[in-house]
């Protein structure tokens, strides 16, 4: 739900925003300026003291976590600042220029309260709203109007995006905690579940009674369950070995294995390679698990049948990294099947939750390992009863 206040009064942020914004404005107008409409310029020396003149308010506002964006009177947008630019996955060059519906057509919240804000001088904010920037984020909002001369020439937006638990960064310091807990518990577990099942083979060999074995094997079927169950979670403790690996053929292995599964659930697949793709650094075993754990889900998703669909390509998106390009192969899996409610996509992730009677609840969250490991990411989308795709974002071997 969306929760909207007025306020009349400016936030401290939204002062210092329309003084920046405001000397920006100024900066475009001076034609004595040694380069014309350069911020820096004009900002880094703005006579507010001795330690401001040494400061360039760029540097100020593009180290604000919050995305900044200013519109003019005619809701065009004029500047955003860095964090916006890493939000949207876009430059600054495709976005300024443009109204908010060029940039997300779907977009029906903020829209109509930029024109409002600009047409009443009142500031609006917005809590637990959801934006599509090509998979929905929730976010927190303010609107502002700005001022140039006790004049309204446009509106600030700062937008706050309000992070899943399995994003944040102390959920995954947590989760490498649990993860090393849960490798000394289950190697200690494991030696002795070995001596249950030699014990057992051995009662079984020297008293061939069949009511005494329908027992034995019933320890044997018992230990070999939970000796795999706690073999998953020692794979997971392994750091993973990298080195240059063809991602299709990981995949294809995957395939291989899943097809029975496929065939009796009659599901048709779909594969849409990139052959052009470079090998990426990774660990064979662990990426093979993780593709393996999603395929899982998928087929079982489709019990009556379905199509699961496998695509590789260079991703679209890119981030500046130190310096440098950072691009990723993206590989995504997508199937027809009964979809995961807006409820649980924010829990899939989370060690231990399942929703299946004999699951486990580790499957996702070590292909959320996995992929962290090799300095990547998930995006997720989903629609009940329509389908799901995951998509796994990881680096290329080098940068550019």
């Amino acid at each position: 739900m969306i929760h909207f206040t007025h306020h009349n009064r400016q936030s401290a942020l939204n002062v210092f925003l329309d003084t920046y914004i405001f000397l920006q404005y100024f900066s475009k107008q001076k034609t004595t300026a040694t380069k014309k409409g350069s911020v820096s310029h004009m900002l880094g020396y703005y006579p507010c003291g001795p330690y401001l003149k040494m400061i360039s308010f760029d540097a100020i506002i593009n180290s604000l976590k919050e995305t900044i964006i200013l519109f003019d009177k005619k809701t065009t947008i004029t500047y955003i600042n860095k964090s916006g630019e890493e939000l949207l996955r876009k430059s600054s060059k495709d976005i300024t220029g443009k109204k908010l519906l060029q940039i997300f057509d779907s977009e029906k919240t903020i829209s109509p309260l930029i024109k409002k804000t600009i047409r009443e001088g009142r500031s609006l904010r917005g809590k637990s709203a959801v934006l599509n920037i090509g998979h929905p984020i929730n976010i927190d909002f303010s609107l502002s109007p700005f001022f140039v001369n006790s004049r309204i020439e446009g509106a600030i937006l700062s937008i706050s995006e309000n992070i899943n638990i399995t994003d944040r960064e102390d959920y995954d310091y947590d989760f490498d905690s649990a993860v090393y807990l849960l490798g000394t518990i289950a190697h200690e577990i494991k030696n002795p579940l070995g001596g249950i099942k030699g014990a057992a083979q051995l009662l079984r060999n020297a008293v061939p009674d069949k009511s005494i074995n329908e027992y034995t094997n019933l320890i044997i079927r018992e230990t070999d369950r939970l000796n795999s169950i706690l073999q998953d979670y020692l794979t997971i403790c392994k750091t993973p070995a990298l080195h240059p690996v063809n991602i299709h053929e990981i995949m294809e292995q995957a395939l291989t294995i899943m097809n029975i599964p496929l065939i009796k659930a009659g599901i048709t697949l779909h594969r849409i390679y990139d052959p052009s793709l470079p090998n990426i650094q990774g660990d064979e075993a662990k990426l093979l698990q993780a593709f393996l754990n999603i395929i899982k889900n998928a087929v079982e998703s489709m019990k009556k049948g379905g199509r699961l669909e496998i695509s590789t390509s260079p991703s679209k998106e890119s981030v500046i990294d130190h310096g440098k390009i950072k691009r990723w192969v993206l590989v995504s899996i997508k199937d027809t099947g009964r979809g995961i409610s807006e409820k649980d996509l924010k829990k899939i992730f989370l060690p231990f939750y399942t929703r299946k009677k004999s699951g486990t609840g580790i499957g996702l969250a070590f292909t959320k390992k996995v992929v962290k490991d090799h300095g990547g990411f998930i995006r997720v989308e989903s629609q009940e009863n329509k389908g799901t795709v995951f998509h796994l974002y990881m680096p290329f071997g080098h940068n550019g």
